[in-house]
């Protein structure tokens, strides 16, 4: 399995991530702000909104340049003097040209972040700490190295989509878990779990009639790729993305659980370790699908936020497609952890007592 795992990756990167990784980037400028100019907006602006125009020393050539006027809704200047930031040379190509910020320089604070992240992850986790960074980089690998491009040169983005899945799950459970019958047990079961997410996922959106354009970023999407973009195909692949990670906690902790409570008392019966196995994972179902709630909810709450004062009422902002949307991913997403739980235990409680008494090597931990 091992020897499997890793010529699969090899063979995976070596003619699909490397020719990503050697095309050019769109480049930027880092700068200074140096001055603040308070300036008037257009004429259909000017009433409600202020502007402000910014001269920014460009570290690269050491020349200050002044950018376009940008708008700022509470009257307050975004950037102040001092502020590292980006900034873009815009054209094209005729008589139009200027200097735009495009955001901070971030890179030092995220640099910190993720510092302290791994340090607590190997501090904490020790092996399987390190584990889990090794697959979070592979992850983002795949992602933003071999999927996104991949998509974006035109191919399938459901065939993409599924082997980006399938590879992430077993790069995750292996790398971070260790070759063992634990690990095994797990793969097997989120598998099954992805392809219930899946169906469900397929029929809900049939149901609610959603095609993945409801929110802007989807719209702005599919505008900027000319309409190349099947946002249908794209929705439901985040939905089994999303749910990966989630069915990876569930799982390895329901197996774990099992793992443990027969190394504890060898003489439970496979039915006895089930049922015990199915107490713990009921206190996890109901934690879990509640943090599965919580999640999506936080990371929308402003948009939750201003549909509802929009709108005149919660109620109304369930005909909103961005909200029928994320009760779909929800929704199918949960359902799959809800049936997930009882298949992995099935499963551990029989194959971990099996391999324990036979020392079978396909499972040898």
């Amino acid at each position: 399995m091992k020897k499997f795992l890793y010529i699969f990756l090899l063979v995976l990167f070596s003619f699909n991530v490397l020719p990503v990784l050697a095309q050019e980037n769109e480049e930027s400028f880092k700068g200074v702000v140096e001055e603040i100019h308070s300036v008037e907006c257009s004429e259909v602006l000017s009433d409600t909104y202020d502007c402000y125009e910014y001269t920014v020393r460009v570290l690269e050539s050491d020349e200050s340049v002044r950018t376009i006027a940008s708008m700022s809704e509470d009257g307050k200047s975004r950037f102040k003097i001092g502020d590292r930031v980006y900034v873009t040379y815009m054209t094209d190509g005729y008589d139009y040209e200027g200097w735009s910020i495009t955001g901070f320089v971030r890179e030092g604070s995220i640099l910190i972040m993720l510092f302290l992240f791994s340090l607590m992850a190997i501090l904490i986790g020790k092996r399987q700490g390190l584990g889990s960074l090794l697959s979070l980089g592979l992850t983002v690998v795949l992602l933003y190295l071999w999927a996104i491009p991949k998509i974006l040169e035109g191919g399938d983005i459901i065939l993409i989509g599924i082997a980006t899945v399938c590879v992430t799950l077993v790069s995750i459970m292996y790398v971070s878990h260790g070759f063992n019958i634990k690990s095994n047990i797990a793969v097997v079961s989120t598998l099954a779990g992805i392809l219930i997410v899946a169906l469900l996922a397929k029929l809900f959106i049939a149901m609610m009639r959603v095609d993945g354009s409801g929110s802007e970023e989807a719209f702005l999407l599919l505008s900027q790729t000319g309409g190349s973009i099947d946002l249908a195909g794209v929705f439901f692949i985040s939905i089994l993305i999303g749910a990966v990670g989630v069915l990876d906690d569930v799982v390895m902790s329901q197996v774990s659980s099992i793992y443990e409570l027969h190394i504890a008392n060898p003489s439970l019966s496979s039915s006895r370790l089930y049922s015990q196995a199915m107490n713990i994972g009921k206190d996890h179902l109901s934690s879990m699908v509640n943090t599965l709630f919580i999640a999506y909810a936080g990371s929308s709450f402003a948009l939750v936020i201003l549909l509802t004062y929009s709108s005149g009422g919660i109620g109304n902002i369930l005909k909103a497609d961005v909200i029928a949307e994320e009760i779909v991913r929800t929704l199918s997403a949960s359902m799959g952890i809800l049936l997930v739980v009882p298949i992995t235990s099935i499963l551990a409680s029989y194959i971990i007592p099996y391999v324990k008494r036979n020392g079978d090597s396909l499972f040898k931990g």
